[in-house]
């Protein structure tokens, strides 16, 4: 309990303290995660990529990615612009946003300023967040800058600044990282969060429609009410058109449920082509998403169960969770034990965890 309230207390801190960077202004976005979600998955919908969870981390005083607060917000901490007041300095600037104002330097170039005297009261300057991260054993700033800007690349600009003259680090010192992303900033993780709302609201509306339609499906079909018998005497029993009592057929005679609407196994079949578009364009979460629904549904038809499945479990190699990708693999196998994968066109991280789930070395 101890630690817990201790983790609490630093959360609490770490998101003052980027309200307090902001001079008042928000630079960071709360959201509270549904109970399934992920933090890859939180990523997704704010920065537009699952890997880009690192920047969630240390401002929501995270240390296990795989284990969310429950029932906590967390801070989505963005790239802003700060308008430029009366008597300002790019040094002053950096010493209230950057924590020194050594690194006017770096305003410099990410603004593309020649001139510092020549900012004037009203300009927009970009200021990125900060990420303070504890160096692990054995870590120097080219695996710093490979984790937080996925490039060795920007090693010397982490160095710059951070005031240090080699990439070497000692276990326990601290490096802060400045973000930058042009993906982070407030208006973009604004508008990403917003399709993803909309998203998540067809999904609800599409998965209550197909409820629906499945109840209505599912009722005891009602005795329909006895028409009278307007035929010729002479009318044939044997007649296909006939009626088992010799009366014409109608379609009131017909069963509701024999007059459903659209086949349950084509609007699967439609939502298992949505996820496959979703995951080609990166969403993967929400192709989960999609591909959970029609799987629970539970009335796939064999092959549909397994092009399902498949794409489900590629989704889940993507977010980082091959364990679970692995036993969808498995459950693949059991609809359609012969299945196999193209090995030019499937990516080899993906391919592994089929063989795994197939049992081979």
């Amino acid at each position: 309990m101890v630690y817990k309230a201790a983790l609490i207390r630093r959360a609490s801190v770490c998101a003052l303290s980027i309200l307090l960077l902001a001079g008042g202004r928000a630079t960071a976005l709360r959201y509270r995660p549904a109970p399934d979600e992920t933090l890859s998955h939180v990523a997704l919908i704010h920065y537009g990529s699952p890997r880009k969870f690192v920047y969630l981390l240390s401002p929501n005083a995270i240390s296990d990615p795989d284990r969310l607060p429950s029932g906590r917000s967390l801070w989505v901490p963005t790239v802003w612009r700060y308008r430029v007041r009366k008597g300002d300095t790019l040094g002053s600037i950096a010493a209230r946003y950057l924590k020194d104002s050594s690194r006017a330097d770096f305003l410099l170039w990410l603004n593309r300023i020649k001139d510092p005297k020549t900012i004037e009261a009203g300009t927009l300057l970009t200021i990125p967040f900060l990420i303070r991260h504890r160096v692990q054993r054995g870590q120097t700033m080219v695996d710093v800058a490979r984790r937080y800007y996925f490039s060795s690349r920007p090693a010397g600009l982490l160095r710059r600044f951070n005031g240090k003259r080699t990439n070497a680090l000692k276990a326990g010192e601290i490096v802060w990282v400045p973000i930058y992303d042009p993906e982070a900033a407030i208006d973009k993780v604004r508008q990403r969060r917003k399709r993803h709302e909309e998203q998540e609201k067809k999904l609800r509306q599409q998965a209550r429609q197909m409820a629906s339609r499945a109840v209505k499906a599912a009722r005891p079909a009602e005795k329909a009410p006895a028409q009278p018998a307007e035929q010729p005497a002479a009318s044939s029993s044997s007649s296909p058109s006939a009626s088992p009592t010799g009366q014409q057929a109608t379609a009131k005679e017909i069963p509701p449920a024999e007059t459903a609407a659209v086949p349950t196994p084509r609007r699967a079949s439609r939502l298992i082509q949505k996820a496959f578009r979703l995951y080609r364009d990166g969403e993967y979460e929400l192709a989960r998403a999609t591909l959970l629904g029609v799987i629970e549904d539970g009335k796939l038809q064999p092959a549909d169960e397994a092009e399902a499945r498949e794409i489900l479990a590629f989704c889940l190699v993507a977010l980082g969770r091959e364990r679970d990708a692995e036993h969808e693999f498995v459950r693949l196998l059991m609809v359609v034990p012969d299945r196999t994968l193209d090995p030019v066109t499937t990516s080899p991280k993906v391919l592994k965890v089929f063989e795994r789930a197939k049992g081979a070395d």
